[in-house]
């Protein structure tokens, strides 16, 4: 005897303005999804790894998987996981939601929004936050408390450092 099919979260990265027609086909192919409306370029659906596999590949679900680091393979987000988080996101709609991991000290960030857009800087965790500190290497630094929300991870990767 098989035994059914394991049912996950999977979460796919669309392009900007995608998730109202993803919506519309996960809807009309019956599989339960959520889509973040402060950040609607991020579709979780839920069903079984291959059919997510091949809803992907046959482009009805347009976007990339979201990779979990540690294992090398597409994310899996467990029921319970998902579940509070829906909640969360539902009951308090104007939470940022990221795509980001969540920044550790040390991080270098920008600022996405607000006065200082466009400001990058690195973290600092404080017991009442996140402090952005901003300066001039070994010489001046400035520091402000700034929201999660507000700041996105640098690629180290493509930015020199001073």
């Amino acid at each position: 005897m098989e035994s059914a099919s394991h049912i996950s979260w999977f979460v796919v990265i669309t392009r900007w303005g995608q998730w109202k027609k993803i919506s519309e086909r996960l809807t009309s192919l019956r599989i339960r999804h959520f889509i973040p409306s402060t950040y609607n370029t991020l579709v979780f659906f839920r069903t079984d790894k291959e059919r997510a596999l091949n809803l992907v590949n046959a482009g009805e679900v347009k976007g990339r998987f979201i990779v979990d680091h540690s294992t090398r393979s597409i994310l899996e987000v467990p029921e319970k996981q998902m579940e509070a988080f829906i909640k969360v996101v539902s009951e308090y709609p104007d939470t940022p939601v990221t795509s980001e991991f969540p920044i550790k000290k040390g991080t270098r960030v920008r600022v996405v929004r607000g006065p200082l857009k466009g400001i990058e800087g690195e973290v600092e965790e404080t017991p009442n936050g996140v402090q952005l500190v901003v300066g001039i290497q070994s010489v001046i630094c400035a520091k402000i408390t700034i929201g999660r929300g507000d700041v996105e991870a640098v690629d180290e990767t493509s930015v020199p450092r001073i």
